[in-house]
């Protein structure tokens, strides 16, 4: 079941969401649309039935939150996401998504804003692996734990995610009591959700919006703002912006 609630607001949070809905039940938020993508909170609990399909002309790409969710991408193996992966499904490629290990798993889809599930997916006729290990953008899976691995806690890093012709996503690590400049970006929208850590964007005349691990920021275009982390931890947050120039 979809259902429509409020979109583009200052911070969507995660226990508002699933407080929204009973355990176990299967749903969808559309959360907001920034003139390039639709963004949906989707539940797949248990049970959710097989619904492959093909986008033919647009990459579509997920980030994953709570439980754990197999995917199966074209003809690579499948893969299992854990909390804050990204997972690429190139245009053209069939993608089939399944909850697993018999909990309810929850992922934020990032689509194109005339997304649809008309064309339907064939299995695949063999099955290729998955490199998870490259540092290239646009991987089929992302693992948010490979990148900590590799870049550590104690320092500052970005990590680009995705690099296509809707969205240029990346993976920011900040340790606590790091504040950005103040900057604006007068032609698009700009977004984020928060993996870890809490994090502050104070905002051109209108204060300070905090949020926290699962919870999605929006900017709208032209609004000056800076981005601080607070508390005693590291964050780490995905930043959904514009098409690299």
């Amino acid at each position: 079941m979809t259902t429509q609630t409020p979109m583009n607001q200052r911070v969507a949070r995660h226990a508002e969401t699933m407080g929204r809905h009973g355990e176990g039940e299967r749903w969808a938020e559309v959360l907001l649309e920034d003139g390039r993508n639709r963004a949906v909170w989707i539940s797949g609990p248990p049970g959710t039935p097989p619904d492959p399909h093909i986008h033919p002309d647009f990459n579509e790409f997920w980030v994953a939150l709570d439980g754990r969710t197999q995917w199966q991408i074209g003809q690579y193996e499948p893969v299992l996401s854990e909390w804050g992966d990204i997972i690429m499904a190139p245009a053209g490629f069939a993608h089939d998504i399944q909850p697993k290990e018999g909990v309810q798993a929850i992922r934020f889809g990032i689509t194109h804003p005339d997304s649809n599930h008309d064309i339907k997916g064939i299995a695949p006729c063999r099955l290729i692996p998955v490199d998870e290990g490259q540092t290239n953008p646009n991987l089929i899976h992302t693992k948010l734990k490979s990148l900590v691995e590799r870049n550590g806690t104690s320092s500052n890093w970005v990590e680009v995610a995705v690099n296509d012709n809707r969205n240029y996503a990346t993976y920011t690590h900040e340790l606590a009591g790091t504040t950005s400049e103040t900057t604006s970006h007068p032609d698009e929208n700009r977004w984020w959700v928060v993996l870890q850590g809490r994090v502050e964007w104070s905002i051109s005349g209108e204060g300070v919006s905090s949020a926290g691990p699962g919870d999605v920021v929006f900017l709208e275009k032209g609004k000056s703002y800076s981005i601080s982390t607070v508390g005693d931890e590291p964050s780490i947050r995905i930043t959904i912006a514009g098409p690299a120039s």
